[in-house]
């Protein structure tokens, strides 16, 4: 069974049959003696994200909607929660509907917060400031920053479970997103 194509017939208000196709895949099983969210909900977005479950499918009947990049400055606070619930009912309610949805994920540089934290986080542990370090060296511990922390927000946005197009994920610095 898993793997195959059923095909089942629904009957709508109009009277009219409309034949579905529902894939039956082997999802993850687990058996515990207490539920374990950790195990269960990683496995869980590991298995959609294997099968391309977000990625959009290419048709004329596409959705696009870009999650508000969220600063690389620190980890995702409830409002991004909020704002990620919010867009994710929406990205999942069109692909119900049939659109080919692309949510795509990205991180913003925050500027001048950005500098301040890693300034601050510099004199913190190692007493230098960036003008001691020089600018080369200083950009280079601002994407050490960017490394550590856009991963942190990707991974606290896959905990959340958001369907995001991650092939998609940008940065607003990178080469092509900042001309």
């Amino acid at each position: 069974m898993a793997g195959q194509i059923m095909l089942r017939s629904l009957r709508v208000a109009n009277r009219s049959s409309i034949k579905t196709c529902v894939r039956a895949y082997a999802a993850p099983v687990h058996k515990f003696e207490k539920y374990e969210p950790k195990v269960v909900e990683s496995d869980w977005y590991a298995w959609w994200q294997k099968r391309g479950l977000f990625a959009p499918k290419r048709t004329d009947n596409g959705f696009t909607m870009l999650l508000p990049p969220p600063n690389v400055t620190g980890v995702l606070h409830i409002g991004h929660a909020l704002t990620l619930s919010i867009q994710d009912a929406i990205a999942r309610w069109n692909r119900m509907h049939g659109r080919s949805v692309n949510w795509v994920p990205g991180t913003d540089h925050a500027g001048i917060s950005m500098q301040s934290v890693v300034e601050k986080k510099l004199k913190r542990e190692t007493g230098q400031t960036r003008h001691d370090l020089g600018r080369e060296a200083f950009v280079d511990e601002v994407w050490k920053w960017k490394q550590q922390h856009g991963d942190r927000i990707k991974q606290q946005t896959t905990r959340i479970g958001a369907s995001l197009n991650w092939a998609e994920e940008y940065f607003t610095m990178d080469p092509q997103h900042s001309q």
